[in-house]
């Protein structure tokens, strides 16, 4: 099993929090609201306000490497073969470290899970709602590192979909398809399918969620044109309000129409799940379980890895 949609500080338990917390000399965080389930009445602004407990321990470039290393054990335990972790390094500075030196942390760390056994790649995100020179200085860190093999595979645009739509973020696009650098973006979650397509003509690799593509032909038939991969989420789509109906989740629609499709966790922690436990929840079949591990090999940011 292959997890390519999963953010570090949204998948880190109680106890990896605590550790990271003595590690940092951090306050110990107070877990009432983020141990709280999303609901869909609150929409993503909702869903996204719960990565500020585990930000609150991860400013420290030791904090990243451990959260890293911490994730990429417990999912290797899990029964998983290959994991891209994303996180914002833009959002662990706090401390007064350097992107560059939060993003070399993460690096170390997957260099160190792979020597373990566990091979990971790490996608570095630009966030929807923050200065441009940020997002640039991300990118431009993402493709030195991507450049040298260090473990960065790629590029991500997230954050509040719904606040800030891709036609702000045209330097992001521009940036990353000059650089050579694959790219995934959040779509169709919180905004509808013309989110997927401009993400799409773009030139974005993979859509992170892009549920709200679904049934919409012109998305769709653009979507199998580039090949594109969807990286569905069931459990956060639902608790976001991405997709309201469980029983009509799109990720069948998707296969029968020929859209390559993975299925991710998203946020193991924030939403309470694992990735076995959604392709149960979603009674995935052999056959549904080898077309999306064909999917998400084929997908992967760092195919070597994965071969």
């Amino acid at each position: 099993m292959i997890d390519l949609h999963i953010h570090l500080d949204g998948s880190l338990g109680k106890e990896e929090i605590l550790r990271l917390a003595e590690i940092s000399g951090a306050s110990v965080p107070e877990f009432e609201f983020y141990d709280t389930p999303p609901s869909p009445e609150g929409g993503l602004k909702d869903y996204l306000k719960r990565f500020e407990l585990p930000l609150s321990v991860l400013q420290t470039p030791e904090c990243v490497y451990y959260a890293m290393l911490f994730l990429a054990e417990r999912l290797k335990g899990e029964g998983l073969e290959y994991a891209e972790i994303r996180f914002a390094p833009s959002l662990h500075t706090r401390g007064g470290h350097t992107e560059t030196e939060i993003v070399s942390a993460a690096s170390d760390a997957a260099k160190e899970a792979f020597e373990r056994g566990f091979p990971m790649g790490v996608i570095l995100c630009c966030m929807r709602g923050i200065p441009r020179e940020k997002n640039l200085c991300t990118a431009s860190i993402a493709a030195d590192f991507v450049k040298k093999k260090t473990g960065i595979v790629g590029l991500d645009l997230a954050g509040d979909e719904g606040t800030y739509p891709n036609s702000l973020y045209g330097y992001y696009f521009a940036f990353a398809r000059e650089k050579g650098i694959p790219f995934t973006v959040h779509a169709g979650e919180a905004r509808g399918a013309e989110s997927v397509l401009s993400a799409v003509r773009q030139g974005a690799k993979r859509i992170g969620h892009g549920v709200r593509a679904a049934y919409d032909e012109k998305t769709v038939s653009e979507m199998l044109a580039a090949g594109v991969t969807a990286e569905l989420c069931y459990t956060s789509n639902l608790q976001t309000g991405a997709w309201s109906d469980a029983k009509e989740y799109p990720l069948r629609y998707f296969v029968e129409r020929g859209v390559k499709v993975t299925l991710n966790t998203d946020n193991t922690a924030v939403s309470k799940t694992s990735l076995k436990r959604e392709y149960a929840l979603l009674r995935v079949t052999p056959e549904e379980e080898r077309i999306l591990d064909a999917n998400a090999r084929a997908a992967a940011f760092a195919n070597r890895l994965v071969d």
